[in-house]
């Protein structure tokens, strides 16, 4: 098995400890034997990244979170998504912002410090990549130890992975998901978490980016008024909108009661499906 790099990693990041668990812009300078690789690559907006993690550690099979916290649960580096494992590779899906000189890759969300070995680039097709209706472990605990910050980050990239952009709608979304979580005090995908959706279509579909809610999993609802809201068995939380600043940047830095009005109560009965 030989593996040659076809390219290199430019990053403002130069420790594995002090990458965001979501990554950073970055460039990746493909070598110039492979340029004519690169050709078609513009058509794309989302590529997958394979690169060899070279600092990391080769001789560990159980590791913990530690980006998120150093008192989770151990598990096996196969359930995880740990630098550290017999064979270092790294498989993420970044976003192409724009290339220059025919070899240099502008990236987007990419994980990998400054230097680290490019393998491979594959276009990303939604079609075949996507499995919206994907499950996994129950991410509760993590969410609850991760900071404010690093939460909001991964709910704002859940959410534009979905609708395909940033934009007012999704940044009510993420706050109303923030005071949901923060209420119900679950991971939002979790399979007993149901969602009721008001009128705005940008909050509608960032709230099914985030939570993973549809009709077929019997977890989306539509409501007959302008309300949302995510409930669990237990509890429902009740969201009406309030002034909504214009800027994505003053909805996200605005104080909660001032975008929502938010109501804790008993799950209520079924709406329209």
């Amino acid at each position: 098995m030989e593996l040659s790099p076809i390219g290199f990693v430019h990053s403002s990041i130069h420790s594995r400890s002090d990458m965001p668990v979501q990554g950073v812009d970055a460039e990746i300078e493909i070598l110039p034997q492979y340029s004519e690789g690169l050709a078609g690559i513009e058509e794309n907006s989302h590529l997958i990244l394979v690169c060899w993690m070279h600092e990391a550690d080769r001789d560990v099979l159980r590791a913990v979170a530690r980006k998120v916290s150093s008192d989770l649960p151990e598990k096996g580096v196969f359930s995880l998504r740990s630098p550290a494992r017999p064979n270092p590779l790294s498989i993420s899906v970044v976003r192409l912002i724009g290339i220059q000189d025919g070899r240099f890759l502008a990236l987007a969300n990419v994980d990998l410090i400054d230097g680290t070995p490019v393998i491979d680039i594959k276009p990303y097709q939604a079609g075949w990549d996507c499995v919206f209706s994907a499950t996994g472990h129950d991410r509760t605990e993590k969410i609850l130890k991760m900071s404010p910050a690093e939460y909001r980050a991964g709910l704002i990239r859940e959410a534009m992975n979905y609708h395909g952009e940033l934009c007012p709608g999704v940044a009510v979304a993420v706050r109303i998901a923030e005071a949901a979580t923060r209420a119900l005090k679950s991971d939002l995908r979790a399979p007993q978490i149901s969602v009721v959706l008001g009128a705005d279509p940008c909050i509608s579909d960032a709230l099914i980016g985030i939570t993973g809610a549809s009709r077929g999993n019997c977890r989306l609802r539509y409501s007959k008024d302008d309300r949302y809201s995510v409930s669990s068995p237990q509890e429902e939380v009740i969201f009406h909108l309030r002034a909504v600043p214009e800027s994505v940047d003053e909805i996200l830095a605005c104080p909660e009661e001032s975008l929502l009005d938010c109501a804790v109560c008993s799950p209520a009965q079924p709406l329209e499906t």
